[in-house]
């Protein structure tokens, strides 16, 4: 099997830190970027949140394409087009073209997103599949430590700089033509399409999903309203320099990565729906301690303790995609994973910045609490009701 072999294992890991790259990288230079470019303040986050736009849009076409031709071409082209697009900012002047750029990253990313979900779900099953699932969310969150510090650090010397860390993706393609052998069928043993089988049905059939695409939404809502306006809120302490900002991300990631990492072992105790509702719990408070903040390192225990949330709620989507789902379709519903997640990024901005003009960044975060506060009582409630139907 694919999934035994140690460097389809690492394409599948490295590839995974691409995911988060693509705003995060670049996320400790925003302020650079806004000055150097004349961008407005309410208008620099479209940067790092366009590609998400894009994402989503192309995410369907590439679930259905991996779903109908296989995954390996897809995925491959997805690398070389992520690598390329992203790498093209070192030498744009204009934001409206950097936002083009930005939207041709987009669509690599939703063909690397949903091609690494479906090349782990076609190679593992049960508790293996968790636990790899998880250490891919941990690869991603490590991304998340690395590419914000290389970001700042780079960013220290010229905020263009940044941009040529994309690249990476180009290797990690040459690397997947050699090590992601497909059948010519394009399709794994047993994963046949079935022909009797919609979408619609699917969705009709499995109102789960509905709750797995409306966290997978509002975990990325959140997320980016931390990745726009974190930096901005540290202006407001002083901290400037690109290379602390990135350290306050790291905070995030680490604890995201950790949690991913042992992901596994706590499958083992709690289930899907249980997972969940630590989830949307942990949002009321790490939400309001950086809404509340008057120093600096309490920011940091804020972003930390939504970085457990994001360590349990990105392994869990995805696997739970896995079961709720016949084989032939995990593409297209992987990549609505996608879609979701990314039009959270986009809208985030755009959503939590005229609270931001009304009510600054206390406001912001704290209406990021109140979202968690509807998660968590609607998904307890639902958890109550299917333990009380379980029992009867």
């Amino acid at each position: 099997m694919a999934g035994s072999n140690k460097l389809f294992l690492g394409i599948i890991f490295a590839s995974a830190t691409l995911t988060i790259m693509a705003g995060s990288i670049i996320a400790p230079t925003l302020n650079l970027m806004r000055d150097s470019l004349g961008i407005a303040h309410s208008n620099v986050g479209l940067i790092i949140t366009t590609h998400g736009l894009f994402m989503a849009l192309f995410s369907p076409l590439m679930g259905s394409i991996i779903d109908r031709k296989g995954v390996r071409k897809t995925f491959i082209a997805a690398l070389f087009l992520y690598g390329i697009a992203g790498g093209s900012g070192l030498l744009i002047n204009s934001f409206w073209i950097f936002l083009t750029s930005r939207a041709c990253l987009g669509i690599g990313l939703a063909g690397v997103f949903s091609g690494i979900n479906v090349l782990i779900l076609n190679s593992y099953e049960g508790l293996e599949r968790d636990k790899v699932m998880g250490w891919r969310g941990s690869a991603q969150s490590f991304g998340g430590i690395i590419w914000p510090l290389l970001g700042g650090a780079l960013g220290s010397v010229s905020w263009r700089l940044p941009f040529a860390v994309y690249m990476v993706a180009i290797p990690i393609g040459l690397a997947a033509i050699a090590a992601l052998p497909e059948p010519a069928t394009g399709h794994p043993k047993g994963l046949q399409p079935h022909h009797t089988t919609s979408v619609s049905e699917i969705f009709r059939t499995s109102p789960v999903l509905f709750i797995i695409y409306g966290l997978t939404f509002s975990g990325s809502l959140l997320l980016y309203s931390i990745v726009v306006f974190l930096p901005q809120l540290l202006e407001g302490f002083g901290i400037t320099n690109t290379f602390r900002i990135g350290l306050f991300i790291v905070a995030l990631t680490s604890s995201a990565a950790v949690t991913a990492f042992v992901y596994g072992k706590i499958r083992t105790r709690f289930s899907y729906e249980r997972i969940v509702v630590i989830t949307a719990a942990l949002w009321i408070p790490a939400l309001t301690i950086i809404s509340q903040a008057t120093q600096s390192f309490v920011i940091a225990i804020g972003a930390a303790l939504f970085g457990v949330s994001q360590g349990l709620l990105l392994p869990t989507v995805m696997v739970w995609i896995g079961s709720a789902v016949p084989p032939a379709f995990r593409g297209r519903f992987s990549s609505y994973l996608g879609t979701f997640g990314f039009i959270g990024q986009f809208f985030s901005p755009i959503m939590f910045a005229p609270i931001f003009t009304r009510l600054g960044f206390e406001g912001v975060f704290l209406t990021g609490a109140g979202i968690g506060g509807v998660w968590f009582v609607l998904l307890a409630t639902l958890a109550v009701r299917a333990g009380r139907r379980a029992k009867s």
